[in-house]
């Protein structure tokens, strides 16, 4: 199974503002539900999950497979949902339900923790045409990180453009 990182980045390298807030450039969200949709899947954070409980943004959010990756016990109140406690039992969750490709999207620590465990076989940044100065940095932490391969790129509008890299496991 491959996996595919999204993430929604500002030019200074942050997810989200000081509250917590993450920024989407005009059709990022409805563009990025399109690729889980089709995908059939996601794996998110409890932040994210919180967040998307009880959004009219998640309206437009409908894979068959939706996980929470938290190493906590959480109460899953949309039974849609299920819980991993780490990366690797995330994947073998999708594995067994036979998903070619592993969509990780939502959250620094997720983020943080597949990076950090190598389980991360693209990346694809919607770099965003705002600069927060302060909030949540993309990993959160120091992470290994990995040789990077450029496969493309296109512009989501005037303003913000796409990114997708594959990831070098071991090559220089």
């Amino acid at each position: 199974m491959k996996t595919t990182l999204f993430l929604s980045v500002s030019i200074d390298g942050l997810i989200a503002d000081k509250e917590g807030i993450p920024l989407f450039p005009d059709g990022a969200w409805e563009d990025w539900c399109s690729l889980v949709n089709d995908a059939d899947n996601v794996i998110a954070g409890r932040s994210s999950y919180e967040q998307l409980k009880n959004d009219d943004m998640a309206s437009e959010l409908h894979p068959t497979h939706k996980i929470v990756l938290s190493s906590r016990d959480i109460e899953l109140g949309d039974s849609s949902w299920q819980h991993a406690k780490s990366p690797s039992e995330a994947l073998e969750i999708l594995k067994n339900a036979g998903v070619d490709e592993a969509i990780i999207g939502g959250g620094r620590a997720v983020a943080h923790s597949f990076m950090s465990e190598h389980l991360v076989d693209y990346i694809v940044i919607d770099l965003q045409p705002v600069a927060f100065g302060v909030g949540t940095p993309v990993f959160g932490g120091v992470i290994d990180i990995p040789r990077l391969k450029l496969l493309n790129y296109h512009p989501l509008n005037d303003d913000a453009l796409r990114l997708r890299y594959q990831v070098l496991h071991g090559r220089t």
